[in-house]
């Protein structure tokens, strides 16, 4: 049986924020050494009431205990490639590999431009309470990061219009039969700016740095989990890490209902935004470790390179 070691999260406290010049430098301390060495922390004090979260939780558990044929209504396709799927290959997105689906289901909500399905009733009204919070946090979270990398605190402004690029996921992994430990989500890294997520408490997200092996995520209760994506890799020159991850269920869980969801709200900048080094984040006389690229161009070569049935549908030229 392969046995994991437990990485235990920085905690950042974002009531902090609201404190005390000295109190805010404290908590861009955590933020910079967490987002250098691991591009993973934990947020409490957060301001997303546990009624919010379960709520959502339950609304997408009744919209993914649908019959297929309802769901199907609201299929992820080129003219739309957001909405439902259970085809994603996410290591296809790093190496190209891979050929059997990852075994879990997604809806995927573009927040900037949502297409709501038909039933469970109250779906529209839950998740749009939910992503309206979650806008709220993020507005904290780039805040510290632009104190992090040391530009003005409104730096991320205007690279999110409002008809920004930001994806709202919900997950669910079905339970897996007693057996050996399987990949439920294979491993990748995160294309956006930040990812912010809420699991329940089966648990089997892992992450891996370089050289190192697997580790389980442990988080605090009431806390939610953030990792940011390649672009924040990109904007600061490789200075902070975009960390490969993946869900596995082990062979622990075999006895037990162990169904998983989860739900990852993606923030994406504006489509037409470049994202190129910080010039803070560039060595005089040294070049730049990535190319500008435009935001859309990346994300959604990545998210098609993890769908094959698209790009065959002609979603991509």
């Amino acid at each position: 049986m392969a046995k994991y070691n437990e990485r235990e999260l920085p905690i950042l406290d974002l009531h902090l924020l609201s404190g005390t010049e000295k109190n805010v430098q404290s908590l861009v301390q955590v933020a910079e050494q967490s987002l250098k060495e691991i591009g993973f922390f934990v947020i409490k004090n957060h301001g997303i009431s546990e009624e919010t979260i379960q709520k959502t939780f339950a609304i997408s558990r009744q919209f993914f205990d649908l019959d297929e044929s309802e769901k199907s209504k609201v299929a992820m396709s080129s003219e739309y490639p957001y909405g439902y799927e259970k085809a994603e290959i996410l290591s296809q997105s790093l190496t190209g590999e891979g050929v059997i689906p990852d075994p879990k289901e997604t809806y995927n909500i573009k927040v900037s431009d949502p297409r709501w399905p038909e039933q469970p009733d109250q779906f529209k009204d839950i998740v749009t309470k939910y992503c309206d919070e979650m806008w709220t946090l993020t507005r904290r979270i780039l805040r510290v990061f632009a104190l992090v990398l040391r530009q003005s605190e409104d730096f991320f402004t205007d690279k999110f219009p409002t008809d920004n690029m930001t994806v709202f996921r919900q997950l669910n992994y079905p339970h897996v039969p007693a057996g050996p430990a399987r990949i439920r989500a294979s491993q990748h890294t995160d294309y956006g700016v930040l990812t912010i997520l809420a699991t329940d408490k089966v648990g089997g997200l892992q992450v891996r740095l370089p050289g190192e092996e697997w580790e389980d995520v442990v988080s605090p209760p009431g806390c939610l989990i953030v990792n940011i994506g390649d672009m924040m890799q990109r904007w600061s020159n490789n200075a902070w890490r975009s960390t490969l991850h993946r869900v596995v269920k082990k062979e622990t869980q075999a006895n037990t209902d162990n169904r998983r969801q989860s739900m990852a709200f993606f923030v994406n900048p504006g489509k037409d935004v470049l994202i190129e080094c910080i010039p803070d984040y560039q060595q005089a006389g040294e070049e730049a470790k990535y190319p500008p690229i435009r935001s859309e161009d990346y994300i959604l070569s990545k998210h098609y390179s993890t769908v094959p049935s698209l790009v065959a549908a002609g979603g991509k030229d």
